[in-house]
C-alpha cells in the first residue's frame, strides 16, 4: 500500500511540472518569437545598441568563419556590433532571419533556428567574391531578470551547391556517403 501511494505522489509530482513546464513554454513561445523580431529589426537597421540589449551580458557568438567570441557586458557586445556593421557590412544590411523552429530546453532556456538568404554577392576587400548563399543560425535564448534575451549565436553558412533557396525545406534526406554505397 505505502509503494502504490509512492509511486502515486511521484506521478502526480512528474505531471504537475510537467504541465507547469509546458504552460511556461506555450506562454512564451510568442514572446521569444518577439524577442527574434526586434533582433531582425536591429540587424537590418544596423543599430549596434539595440542589437547589444536584446542580448545577456555573458554573450556568445560562433561566426560564420567559425571563430568564436565572448563578450561579457553589453558595451562591449555594443563595440562588437558597431565593428562588425562599419568593416564587415560596410554599411549594408544583412537580410532577414525567419524563424523555422523552437526549441524548449527546459522553460528558462530555448534554441530558436532561423534562416536568411544572401541574394547578392559579397565582395571582400581582396576582391574575393562570395556567391549568393543561405545561412541557417542557431539561437539560445534564456530568461534572464524575467525577460527572454539571446545569449549564444552561432552563424551557419551553407555554401552552393548545398545552400537551401527561399521556399524550400530545410530539412532534407541526404544521400549516403559514396564509401557506404553497396557494390
Amino acid at each position: 500500500m505505502e509503494r502504490r501511494l509512492i509511486t502515486q505522489l511521484t506521478l502526480a509530482t512528474f505531471w504537475v511540472l510537467t504541465s507547469v513546464a509546458f504552460s511556461q513554454s506555450a506562454g512564451d513561445r510568442q514572446t521569444i518569437r518577439d524577442l527574434i523580431e526586434h533582433w531582425n529589426a536591429a540587424y537590418i537597421a544596423l543599430d549596434a545598441k539595440k542589437l547589444a540589449a536584446l542580448n545577456t551580458p555573458e554573450f556568445d557568438i560562433v561566426n560564420r568563419l567559425g571563430q568564436w567570441t565572448h563578450k561579457s557586458s553589453i558595451a562591449d557586445q555594443e563595440k562588437m556590433w558597431d565593428w562588425t556593421f562599419k568593416f564587415i557590412y560596410k554599411g549594408r544590411p544583412g537580410p532577414k532571419h525567419t524563424i523555422e523552429k523552437i526549441r524548449f530546453q527546459s522553460p528558462t532556456v530555448a534554441t530558436v533556428l532561423t534562416r536568411a538568404y544572401w541574394k547578392d554577392f559579397i565582395t571582400l576587400d581582396d576582391a574575393t567574391k562570395i556567391p549568393p548563399h543561405g545561412e541557417v543560425d542557431s539561437f539560445t535564448v534564456v530568461r534572464h531578470h524575467g525577460k527572454w534575451k539571446v545569449s549564444w549565436l552561432d552563424i551557419h553558412n551553407q555554401m552552393p551547391p548545398f545552400d537551401v533557396k527561399p521556399g524550400q525545406a530545410l530539412e532534407t534526406d541526404l544521400p549516403p556517403p559514396k564509401a557506404s554505397e553497396p557494390k
